[in-house]
């Protein structure tokens, strides 16, 4: 039987797909290596199209384990920085 993917995984997939053919993976050598530019940029892009907050995304994607593994994240990035540690 073939499992039909929700359109936010599609979506996610083709902007992760497309974000790693343009964008590096990291910005620099020595940043901190916890996302990767393309996974950013896919996370901003999936944002805009479900028209979420920062915040709101974030939740999102703490519920959306569909959208968190085509996206290859091991955790969910913070909406007050990338580091994907809680905040202080």
């Amino acid at each position: 039987m073939n499992q039909r993917k929700s359109r936010y995984v599609v979506f996610t997939e083709l902007a992760y797909q497309l974000a790693q053919r343009t964008f590096p993976t990291y910005s620099h050598v020595k940043s901190p290596h916890r996302f990767t530019l393309p996974q950013l940029i896919a996370c901003v892009l999936l944002m805009h199209y479900v028209r979420k907050s920062y915040r709101d995304m974030e939740e999102w994607l703490l519920a959306s384990e569909a959208v968190c593994q085509a996206l290859e994240l091991q955790t969910v990035p913070d909406h007050t920085r990338c580091t994907g540690q809680p905040s202080v």
